[in-house]
């Protein structure tokens, strides 16, 4: 069965227009370091297809939708994004276009006609959210802060797992490691300190740069350095998982006590688990 739709679209800068999309639009998704460090390629919006008379000269258009031109335009001028002509009434709808950065040129319309796309409305709302990082303003329950997991209340306070933080002497490195393995994005860099989040949300990791930091141990040994924590990471090929991670950089441990998990090594030492159940 077909199981989805990608589209490729070619770029005659496709740095910028990849930023254009994750920065601009928000888009989420995933960095294909083991095609090429910063290929990304991004989960669309619930997409139609209309299928058009046309010449074999005539290649596909890509038309971003939304349920308020004017104010979807609104908030692309506020980022710097201008359409190149006037809105237009035509016979499916109210339609702009935009340019990328690379000036290919992208279609903005307000569909007028039936569209199979269920609830545009509810859609364009929710893509507003998760462009300014968080949730519908009348969700009670809405994360306190952006990219956190899910909030729980207890003991008459909200809280939310944000981050969990691994020591190692080059934060800096330990975090490239891991954003190459997860593909996971970038959202707070500096000297000794990152923070990586999942594409699509969620508590992610945190690295520090520790200057006295020993790696563990593993299995314990008395007057080592032990482990206090691991990872444990779900995959869904655990052949390739393991591959992937051994290319990353990672090392097999020698002692694996389970047949249906891999015990693995990130380059600071610390430990992390490939299960595919």
């Amino acid at each position: 069965m077909i199981a989805g739709l990608h589209v490729l679209l070619p770029s005659p800068d496709a740095v910028a227009d990849r930023a254009f999309l994750r920065d601009v639009l928000r888009w989420p998704f995933v960095d294909d370091v083991a095609t090429e460090p910063g290929w990304l390629t991004f989960a669309a919006p619930p997409t139609e297809v209309g299928v058009h008379p046309g010449g074999d000269s005539e290649g596909a258009e890509l038309f971003l939708m939304t349920d308020d031109l004017d104010g979807a335009l609104a908030e692309l001028v506020q980022v710097g994004v201008h359409p190149i002509a006037a809105p237009r009434r035509q016979g499916y709808g109210l339609v702009a276009r935009i340019a990328l950065p690379s000036g290919l040129v992208m279609g903005l319309y307000e569909p007028t006609h039936p569209t199979p796309v269920p609830d545009l409305e509810a859609v364009v709302a929710t893509a507003r959210s998760h462009a300014a990082g968080g949730v519908p303003a009348d969700d009670a329950r809405a994360p306190v802060r952006p990219g956190s997991g899910t909030v729980t209340e207890h003991a008459g306070l909200r809280n939310s797992l944000s981050t969990t933080v691994l020591e190692s002497r080059d934060a800096n490195a330990h975090a490239d490691f891991y954003r190459r393995l997860l593909g996971w994005r970038t959202t707070a860099e500096e000297p000794g300190w990152v923070m990586l989040r999942p594409p699509a949300g969620g508590s992610g990791l945190g690295f520090s740069t520790d200057p006295l930091y020993e790696p563990p141990v593993w299995p314990a040994t008395a007057g080592r350095q032990q482990m206090q924590d691991h990872l444990d990471i779900w995959v869904d090929d655990l052949d390739r998982g393991v591959e992937h991670a051994l290319a990353c950089g990672a090392r097999l441990a020698e002692h694996q006590p389970q047949a249906d998990v891999r015990v693995l090594v990130d380059p600071a030492g610390h430990l992390f688990c490939h299960f595919e159940d």
